[in-house]
């Protein structure tokens, strides 16, 4: 069975002004304020979290304290997890052609880097979880992308093939 596996962020959803968001959290926590903006982050947003704290660090000279990226990041995905769906939105079509592929015979899936349940509870959130045969997440397994194991066992999941996978995203991860 032939399947396609999706990346999230940056692909199906944006979800950049939900994760700067959670960053920004951090740097008014640190008693900085929003070092980050939603418009000219999003690239950072989509590498992820870390990518994000790192970023804000660098901008307060700050950018070789890797302990209190360390210590912050958990916040920052608490922060995410509470506000996950403020500002995420699908991209236009995305859901149409995963319909259509499924129509046209192929399996569907994702496969990403940011932590499964949160991956879940977004993609529930957003209404469309049933709409993907598996869903593996950066803590699914011992590996992630950009090993290819975590994307051939996406596609073992979703009852297809990985040697007839294909990974649909948007870096070279």
């Amino acid at each position: 069975m032939k399947t396609v596996v999706f990346d999230l962020d940056g692909t199906l959803a944006d979800t950049s002004g939900d994760l700067i968001a959670a960053a920004n959290a951090c740097f008014r926590d640190m008693g900085e304020g929003d070092v980050l903006d939603a418009k000219t982050d999003a690239g950072t947003a989509l590498k992820g979290g870390r990518a994000m704290l790192r970023l804000g660090m660098e901008r307060l000279g700050r950018a070789d304290d890797a302990e209190t990226i360390d210590r912050y990041y958990p916040m920052l995905l608490e922060a995410y997890g509470r506000e996950i769906d403020t500002h995420t939105v699908l991209y236009p079509g995305a859901m149409e052609a995963v319909e259509a592929l499924k129509a046209a015979g192929y399996r569907v899936a994702i496969c990403t880097n940011k932590p499964e349940g949160l991956a879940h509870t977004l993609l529930t959130k957003l209404g469309v979880r049933d709409a993907f045969g598996a869903m593996v997440g950066a803590d699914t397994l011992a590996i992630r992308k950009p090993d290819p194991e975590h994307l051939f066992e996406t596609a073992r999941r979703a009852g297809g093939d990985p040697a007839l996978c294909l990974l649909v995203g948007d870096t070279n991860t």
